[in-house]
């Protein structure tokens, strides 16, 4: 299963980067992450682990992963360290015109009945990313001062 989407914020890229680098806020702009956290220690950077508990069809599946690739205010990469199906992905941040253009990409490795399952999987992981990142969109743009 890929999944891409992009979309424009009306935020700086520096706030979007830095909203996004902070873990704590994963459960705030994602429906489905029920809990998530770093457990490295020292700053976001290649090699920084953590967990995320989600609600994937109404059950919590806890994933393990780890930051494979980490540019401040312009790309991060991160990849499952420990999952049922393994997944890797990316969120890339671009400054354009009243704002910052995020690109966020994810995608997993199944196998077996879930491979079989793919295409069904993409659409319905697909909607809720997009309304997932619909919501990102929201929240920062209602925290902006003056706003």
């Amino acid at each position: 299963m890929n999944i891409s989407h992009n979309i424009v914020i009306t935020r700086p890229l520096k706030d979007v980067a830095a909203y996004l680098s902070d873990i704590a806020n994963d459960s705030v702009w994602q429906e489905d992450v029920l809990k998530s956290a770093v457990t490295s220690q020292g700053p976001l950077g290649k090699g920084t682990s953590g967990y995320e508990i989600r609600s994937v069809l109404g059950f919590p599946m806890r994933t393990e992963w780890i930051v494979t690739l980490y540019e401040p205010e312009k790309r991060l990469l991160f990849a499952s360290t420990n999952s049922a199906v393994p997944y890797e992905g990316s969120m890339e941040f671009e400054p354009v015109e009243g704002g910052t253009r995020l690109r966020y990409r994810f995608s997993t490795k199944a196998e077996g009945i879930a491979g079989l399952l793919d295409p069904l999987m993409e659409f319905f992981f697909g909607f809720r990313f997009r309304a997932n990142l619909e919501n990102l969109k929201t929240i920062l743009e209602k925290s902006r001062p003056g706003a």
